[in-house]
């Protein structure tokens, strides 16, 4: 690895405006130069972005460049686009390269700054997101828990069991009915005859539409 000296070396011998001939080459040692003293040099890594900027032709006069430090953690746009990636995929499979490649990093990278942002590791933020979910739904539907389960992303509905038990300290069907769920006509009776069935089912429908 070049220590900060090349870097900087590296840094002064580029002109302001690179010619297109270099132009990669050029951006790779601003920004090289740039994560190099981003903690020690805020003024050359500032520098050199704003130099990045120039050649990528993305500069806005109105609104100078500031190199911020994140405290290793994410930076706000990361930490935006990886919540709606795990809301928005909430129902399937969320691998943590996926929510890597979201944030644009590598996944070593990604696990250490999402945890530094969120305060615990991908996996059991996104469990903990998926508890909710069921949670909201075992509130306002009908739906089976199996059914629930599914739907937030689970195995089955023992897998469900056990995850909500961890995060929440009780089991599903328990926390249901101490919560109360979603009941469309208040004044119903908790005996309930056969032929108003298909109508709460019906309606269970289309709350879960």
């Amino acid at each position: 690895m070049r220590s900060v000296a090349n870097l900087d070396a590296a840094f002064v011998s580029i002109p302001d405006i690179a010619a297109p001939a270099f132009g990669s080459e050029a951006l790779s040692k601003l920004i090289s130069v740039a994560v190099a003293t981003l903690d020690s040099d805020r003024a050359t890594a500032r520098a050199c972005i704003e130099r990045a900027a120039v050649l990528l032709g993305v500069t806005d006069e109105a609104r100078p460049i500031v190199v911020t430090s994140n405290r290793g953690g994410l930076a706000p746009w990361q930490q935006k686009n990886v919540a709606d990636y795990v809301a928005a995929n909430i129902g399937s499979t969320i691998r943590v390269r996926d929510l890597a490649s979201v944030a644009r990093l590598s996944v070593g990278h990604f696990f250490r700054a999402f945890r530094e942002s969120f305060g615990e590791p991908p996996f059991a933020h996104i469990s903990r997101r998926r508890i909710e979910r069921a949670q909201s739904l075992m509130l306002s539907s009908r739906a089976p828990l199996s059914q629930i389960a599914l739907d937030c992303g689970m195995c089955d509905q023992a897998h469900f069991t056990r995850v909500f038990r961890r995060i929440v300290g009780t089991n599903p069907g328990v926390w249901r009915r101490q919560s109360g769920t979603c009941d469309t006509s208040p004044k119903m009776s908790s005996s309930i005859s056969a032929r108003h069935v298909p109508t709460i089912q019906d309606d269970s429908r289309h709350l879960r539409s």
